[in-house]
């Protein structure tokens, strides 16, 4: 489950709402913005960690917001301080975005390909795989794989995997049997979450109750033997007007449950 859908909740109150529902594992969101930041001392570092292991939840990602195709220097130094940051707080998974939506597509490329590579040796060192969303300028399986497959064949090897985030592959027109058959060799975990609305601008609904087709998701996921997190994120930061996170994951958790 995602903080991204308690913007309002402090920290320790998104744990103990995860924690009652019966989480095992949560995504926090890492930016200059909000409560986790790479700006977080040594003290509050192991006071956030503690906090995980109180509630007997895993950190399956730090969720960043670094772009790995953009350009610029800085992109590679961010990188390094969020692994930190992640390896710190005891975190399987290091989020990032694609980004790049305006750059021509091979350079996008490009640049991705020399950030995750780049990062890979410190990640590995660090215990903490560089996870790349389907997102933003790569928001089919298709695109993604491109990028981390070449990523693999420059020194990355298996440090670099994939967060399927079910509704941009989808949105975009990519056939849900494509991006399993794409992601497969590096899925890491799914973002779950389901909408409504005309695919330039969906809107988040209940799980279970939008146009995804998650029920044909389940069963690619299934035929594939995938066995690993699946997570909610209930997009409530950029849709304050839909239900609180806590009936978002009520509703995920019966969906799953009935699917």
């Amino acid at each position: 489950m995602s903080s991204l859908g308690a913007p309002e909740l402090a920290v320790e109150d998104f744990l103990a709402l995860a924690a009652h529902h019966g989480c095992g594992a949560v995504e926090l969101r890492c930016g200059d913005d909000q409560p986790v930041t790479v700006a977080l001392g040594a003290g509050e570092r192991s006071a956030l960690r503690a906090q995980l292991a109180d509630r007997d939840l895993d950190l399956l990602a730090l969720a960043s917001y670094v772009r790995v195709c953009e350009p610029g220097g800085e992109v590679a130094d961010r990188l390094l301080r969020h692994i930190e940051l992640a390896h710190d707080l005891g975190a399987h998974g290091l989020r990032v975005f694609p980004g790049g939506a305006d750059q021509p597509v091979a350079e996008a490329d490009a640049r991705a390909v020399e950030h995750l590579a780049g990062a890979a040796p410190a990640a590995r060192a660090a215990g903490v795989r560089l996870l790349l969303e389907t997102h933003d300028s790569h928001p089919r399986g298709a695109d993604v794989a491109r990028v981390v497959r070449a990523a693999a064949d420059a020194g990355a090897g298996d440090d670099v995997g994939v967060v399927w985030d079910l509704l941009h592959p989808w949105r975009h027109g990519e056939n849900v049997a494509t991006t399993v058959t794409e992601l497969g060799p590096w899925l890491d975990y799914v973002q779950i979450k389901d909408a409504t609305g005309p695919a330039t601008a969906p809107v988040p609904a209940l799980t279970g109750s939008g146009d995804l087709p998650l029920a044909t998701m389940a069963d690619a996921l299934e035929a594939m033997g995938y066995a690993g997190w699946v997570s909610l994120e209930w997009e409530r930061a950029w849709h304050p007007q839909v239900p609180p996170l806590d009936q978002a994951l009520a509703a995920t958790v019966r969906w799953w449950a009935d699917r």
